[in-house]
């Protein structure tokens, strides 16, 4: 949901199965770069193939993600930058 696109992909389905019995992930689709660090880390802590090692609900809970507790990193675009950017320029125009 986060990228559109899943972290377990392959062309064809028995390698497919075989990764995500593996838990042999990646983030590397181009979707995935503009997903915060701190979104993959608590996916990553998800897909961990023994559930004794997966993340509790009461990690996931105090996961910083889920706090709000990080400071975001601006990935790829600067959208609200890029607004008032835009913003400036057409009151420039204006006047």
């Amino acid at each position: 949901m986060l990228s559109g696109t899943p972290p377990f992909y392959h062309e064809d389905n028995f390698e497919l199965f075989e990764m995500i019995k593996k838990g042999k992930y990646t983030f590397d689709a181009p979707a995935w770069q503009h997903v915060s660090d701190e979104a993959k880390d608590l996916i990553k802590g998800l897909l961990v193939v023994n559930p004794n090692d997966r993340l509790t609900s009461e990690q996931i809970s105090a996961h910083p993600w889920v706090t709000g507790d990080f400071k975001p990193q601006a990935k790829g675009l600067d959208t609200l930058n890029k607004m008032r950017e835009w913003n400036s320029k057409r009151k420039m125009q204006l006047e």
